[in-house]
């Protein structure tokens, strides 16, 4: 016969290497939701703090720091829906 813990494949991983991918995912979860809200906040704030009478390529510099926050905050959002696809992937979801 042979012997069951020596089969090997998906369903095989130990109980602390799903617990850590899980915290993974959660954490990405976490992260991307944290930069994804407050990107465009620090943004809008950087924005209001540097000299508003100087132009930066014709355009003002509460612009061109709220735009580069809102590409920081997609970003972020980008790493909280791959947290979460990899977090329903894994079937944690369903523990």
């Amino acid at each position: 016969m042979t012997d069951p813990s020596a089969r090997t494949g998906p369903h095989t991983e130990t109980v602390s290497a799903a617990s850590a991918d899980r915290a993974r995912c959660i954490r990405w979860m976490l992260i991307g939701a944290f930069v994804g809200i407050f990107g465009p906040i620090a943004g809008f704030l950087g924005g209001t703090i540097v000299d508003a009478d100087q132009l930066i390529g014709g355009l003002e510099p509460l612009f061109v720091w709220l735009f580069l926050g809102m590409l920081v905050g997609g970003v972020g959002v980008c790493v909280g829906i791959i947290g979460a696809l990899r977090w329903v992937k894994g079937n944690y979801h369903l523990e």
